[in-house]
């Protein structure tokens, strides 16, 4: 999928209909990187369910970066150590972690406006798949793809 696009910045669109396993992709998308089978370009492979990009979980009045998405969706407290936060900074900032955006269209019409400029920087980072259902989407992507339902061979 992410070898079909020529551009360097690797932008995929992976559209499908309500509860057709747009959020399932996501996670076998992980779980292959995790295991090895797929993109050992990347360092770090981390899904965003957009639908956490509320006020409750981002509070106005801050200003927010992809490592804080990491942070809030993947760390409870104690928070990283200070080595482990400059490593995953690092990471980020070599280009070297796939984003993987589920639920565009959860959030496209709900986003809290103090999220807005965050949410365009996620939608600018060099490596992401972004997911949606068809009727949210007016954004150009160069590689589009379709979800169009699991198997029980699908499933491992």
């Amino acid at each position: 999928m992410l070898e079909k696009c020529k551009n360097p910045r690797k932008k995929v669109l992976v559209l499908g209909r309500a509860g057709i396993g747009k959020s399932t992709f996501c996670r076998y998308v992980a779980y292959r990187w995790a295991t090895g089978e797929i993109w050992p370009q990347y360092d770090l492979v981390v899904v965003i369910p957009l639908r956490s990009l509320t006020k409750d979980h981002y509070p106005c009045g801050t200003t927010y970066a992809p490592i804080d998405l990491v942070k809030n969706e993947y760390f409870s407290y104690p928070l990283l150590s200070n080595k482990d936060e400059e490593l995953l900074k690092e990471l980020i900032l070599r280009r070297k972690v796939l984003w993987l955006l589920d639920g565009y269209d959860e959030i496209a019409e709900n986003l809290p406006s103090h999220l807005q400029g965050f949410m365009e920087h996620l939608l600018d980072t060099t490596h992401h798949i972004l997911t949606s259902r068809p009727h949210a989407i007016a954004l150009q992507y160069d590689v589009k793809m379709e979800v169009t339902g699991f198997t029980d061979d699908n499933i491992v």
